[in-house]
């Protein structure tokens, strides 16, 4: 995949966390995040079991990362 912000090369790779990866509107304390919330968006693209990584590119030179996510 091409860098959005200076067209290099970006790499393949995994965003991992133990209890699924979810996109929230607000910050919330880890403890209680399971709760989500009406607005969060599952990040599950496939790379892990139960939710547990997903595939996501890396620009070394602009340092972003890039996920792309199933509805």
């Amino acid at each position: 995949m091409k860098c959005p912000y200076c067209e290099k090369e970006m790499e393949l790779g995994y965003i991992q966390c133990r209890d699924g990866l979810y996109w929230t509107s607000k910050k919330v304390f880890a403890a209680v995040f399971s709760g989500y919330g009406k607005d969060s968006v599952s990040l599950e693209n496939g790379a892990g079991k139960n939710n547990t990584a997903v595939y996501a590119y890396k620009c070394s030179t602009c340092k972003k990362v890039i996920i792309d996510y199933m509805e």
